[in-house]
């Protein structure tokens, strides 16, 4: 694990590095559509008076805090999360060991089902409510302002996180929270596919992975088409996306079928162009590359939901992608990352030099 500098805390104390030495492995997974979630592992022992003891068993007792820091140079992930379940395997040999998983802080906004009205707000002003309402910094991208309460009232019933995801999923946003040193933050908003990578990754030939695994679903990707009459009016409004805006190669993998927005996709009030945007782009991820990675080897950590530069496997894989998973396996001799990266486009775009994406086929 050189050059990669853990911090791990269990209730607000920190493990010493002595300890540390007593943990077989950690895996801590930064994802965007999903919560981040944690697992460790470490030996379970006997004792003379017929106890089994780990350097986990803090947290066995529910819900106990943790936080995982994995720093490299100047990028860092952290996990700011709670144990959720824990395994033990005892085995009379020697092998005994118990697992604990994590949930990050969306647990928090996860814990209780509410039936909740939200007269005259829009949706980026109850995300930022529902965020500071656990104590949490807001980012949130600005929807169309909210309706008039007299005609539609956004409703709740569910859980504020459920609430927000369903809410995202109406402009093909995504939601999630960003845990740092000086609390966790709450994203709402769309990401942005064709930004400067974080990193290029030479695969194929190029050496920064060892196997490559790319899948392609070429006809996933959706025209949506959006016709709706606003209340109060007789002029239906309408949209239409193939969601090829953002492509990230020349070859977008948008709009392969047609489909048409109906009132149960989507919950209350939409802007009908704006919708059938999010909506159409997200769908065009068709392409996923998975690889794992040595980050010593390589000297990068990757973070999710942002791009990175796909060099070495030719013209039509080569190019931009988005990282939507990092799953990083931490001990103390390695430190290994596991990439989900997608694409919503094949073929690279002209913006890059062709040489720098492998020099040919290769």
């Amino acid at each position: 694990m050189a050059n990669t500098t853990l911090l791990l805390e269990i209730d607000g104390t920190e493990v010493a590095a002595d300890d540390l030495e007593h943990i077989d492995e950690i895996q801590v997974e930064e994802a965007t559509w999903e919560a981040d979630a944690a697992t460790l592992s470490a030996k379970l022992e006997p004792t003379d008076d017929g106890e089994w003891v780990s350097p986990l068993d803090a947290l066995v007792v529910p819900r106990t805090g943790l936080v995982i820091q994995v720093t490299r140079d100047d990028v860092v992930y952290r996990f700011d999360g709670y144990s959720t379940e824990a395994t033990w395997e005892i085995d009379a040999e020697g092998a005994s060991k118990l697992t604990v998983k994590a949930i990050d802080r969306s647990l928090d906004l996860d814990a209780e089902e509410k039936v909740v009205g939200w007269p005259g707000a829009g949706d980026s002003a109850i995300a930022s409510a529902i965020f500071g309402a656990h104590g949490m910094t807001a980012q949130v991208t600005d929807t169309p302002a909210g309706p008039d309460p007299d005609v539609h009232v956004a409703f709740q019933r569910g859980t504020d996180w459920a609430f927000l995801r369903a809410l995202a999923g109406k402009w093909g946003y995504v939601t999630y929270l960003d845990a740092a040193e000086d609390g966790v933050t709450g994203y709402f908003g769309p990401l942005d596919p064709t930004a400067d990578p974080q990193a290029e990754l030479a695969l194929g030939f190029g050496g920064d992975a060892y196997k490559v695994s790319v899948e392609g679903q070429l006809t996933a990707g959706h025209r949506v088409k959006v016709s709706r009459v606003p209340p109060l009016s007789d002029t239906p409004a309408t949209g239409d996306s193939a969601g090829d805006a953002d492509a990230q190669g020349a070859a977008p993998l948008g709009g392969a079928v047609t489909v048409l927005l109906a009132p149960t996709d989507v919950d209350g009030e939409v802007d009908p162009q704006r919708a059938a945007d999010g909506l159409a782009g997200r769908s065009a991820y068709g392409v996923t590359l998975t690889a794992e990675i040595d980050t010593d080897r390589l000297g990068v950590l990757f973070r999710a939901r942002r791009p990175v530069l796909v060099k070495g496997l030719g013209s039509t894989l080569s190019g931009q992608y988005l990282v939507e998973k990092v799953r990083h396996q931490v001990t103390l001799a390695a430190h290994r990352q596991r990439l989900t990266l997608r694409r919503n486009a094949l073929g690279v775009t002209g913006g890059e030099p062709f040489g720098a994406l492998g020099g040919g086929l290769f």
